[in-house]
């Protein structure tokens, strides 16, 4: 009986406490809980686990004592201390910078241009120096693609031969590029891309073409102002041989159009009947197009009996007008020269006895291309500049010019180094 009571007791006691809340209550004690012990409760705390943090305002994951902008969810640090963040600075390190607006790699504090890309230096108070730079600004001085295109160019040079690189270079934009007349303005200067793209520009826009060629290249190259134009120039050249490799271009180009070798040899032996004639003659309806100035003919010949010699003026056997003081009446021989044809021509050898002979004729026709009348040797200007030799580049020629003739630039010439801008007067 005493043993039922205590259990009854037990019972009630239990159920008292439950009433009062004696028992643990789990729920109350979650909400009370701070495991990191900052202060802050785990219901409340973003970071329940890290005593240094509590809030993160912007919901960017970072708390709000270690983000640099609590209230930028795009933000959260400052590299540099200059209170833009290193998402949006373009200088994450650089405490003096924060923008590029153009993009040229110049923070806009320090740029003087900062929405012109291809400058950004501090204008100089040297007056040469202001009108040289918008077209420094235009060069492209280490451009895969102006390098690219000047290897192209440049292709079957001998890799030792300057000369070989300057002169392809230059007769490129000779031939392929159209010169549009214009007085020198800097509002409308090419690239050296566009001026590739176009194929024309005006001289100032392919000597910044020309010199960028022969820079990427390795070429000491300058652009060099006179009053008028702007040209290039070029030093670590030997003149004697750029002429030597200019003048044989120059001879193709004409052989080219001409479609005919300048120099044209024959050998040949033939028998001739009685009033029959051995002819060496050109195409009578050819004429020298402007490209020829005069033929000369190289002869010697050789019969077993007397013939008769005649020069002809043109290629028409036809229309037979020979030059009287060439004329040789029964002969067995003979050689010279004929000096200037200033139209087609050739020699004809005529059988006018009266027994077959047998006639060998050696002889030469050369062409003089009429360029030499303009473009020769002695028009190659080597001038000097800082203790070395330099030539001139002139854009505007037609295609027969060749590099070093300066003969229409006049005036003073100044020269700047596109890479240090340091200049110097040609002399």
């Amino acid at each position: 009986m005493k043993k039922i009571l205590v259990i009854l007791v037990g019972l009630f006691l239990i159920s008292i406490c439950l009433m009062n809340g004696c028992t643990e209550n789990n729920t109350l004690n979650t909400i009370e809980k701070d495991i990191d012990a900052d202060g802050y409760k785990d219901a409340v705390d973003a970071f329940p686990t890290d005593s240094t943090e509590w809030a993160d305002t912007d919901g960017d994951g970072v708390g709000d004592n270690s983000d640099a902008f609590p209230d930028d969810a795009k933000e959260t640090r400052d590299t540099d201390g200059d209170f833009v963040g290193d998402n949006t600075d373009a200088f994450p390190t650089d405490p003096t910078e924060s923008h590029d607006t153009d993009g040229d790699g110049v923070g806009d504090n320090t740029d003087y241009y900062p929405e012109d890309p291809t400058r950004w230096e501090q204008p100089s108070a040297d007056s040469f120096l202001q009108t040289a730079q918008p077209f420094l600004n235009k060069l492209a001085l280490d451009d895969s693609e102006v390098r690219s295109y000047a290897y192209t160019i440049v292709t079957g040079c001998d890799a030792s031969s300057t000369e070989c690189f300057v002169n392809a270079l230059y007769r490129d934009i000779l031939v392929n590029y159209t010169c549009i007349t214009a007085p020198m303005n800097i509002t409308t200067l090419q690239t050296p891309q566009q001026t590739i793209q176009r194929k024309q520009g005006t001289c100032e826009d392919l000597s910044i073409l020309l010199c960028s060629l022969l820079t990427n290249i390795g070429l000491s190259s300058y652009l060099v102002f006179t009053d008028t134009h702007i040209y290039t120039t070029v030093s670590n050249v030997n003149p004697d041989q750029l002429w030597i490799i200019a003048e044989q271009s120059l001879i193709r180009l004409v052989e080219y159009r001409f479609n005919e070798s300048l120099q044209q040899s024959f050998y040949l032996t033939q028998t001739l009947e009685v009033t029959q004639a051995l002819t060496a003659l050109d195409d009578k309806n050819k004429t020298f197009d402007g490209l020829i100035e005069y033929l000369t003919i190289d002869y010697s010949f050789q019969s077993d009996f007397p013939i008769h010699f005649f020069v002809l003026p043109h290629g028409n056997i036809n229309n037979f007008t020979p030059i009287p003081e060439y004329t040789q009446l029964n002969v067995t021989s003979g050689a010279g020269t004929i000096p200037h044809l200033y139209t087609y021509g050739g020699v004809v050898l005529f059988n006018g006895g009266n027994q077959t002979t047998t006639v060998t004729l050696d002889i030469t026709f050369s062409f003089q291309p009429l360029f030499y009348k303009t473009y020769t040797k002695d028009l190659l200007s080597v001038y000097t500049m800082d203790g070395q030799e330099v030539i001139l580049l002139d854009p505007i020629l037609d295609d027969f010019g060749f590099p070093g003739y300066a003969a229409g630039i006049i005036g003073e010439k100044i020269a700047i180094d596109p890479l240090t801008h340091n200049y110097a007067t040609l002399s």
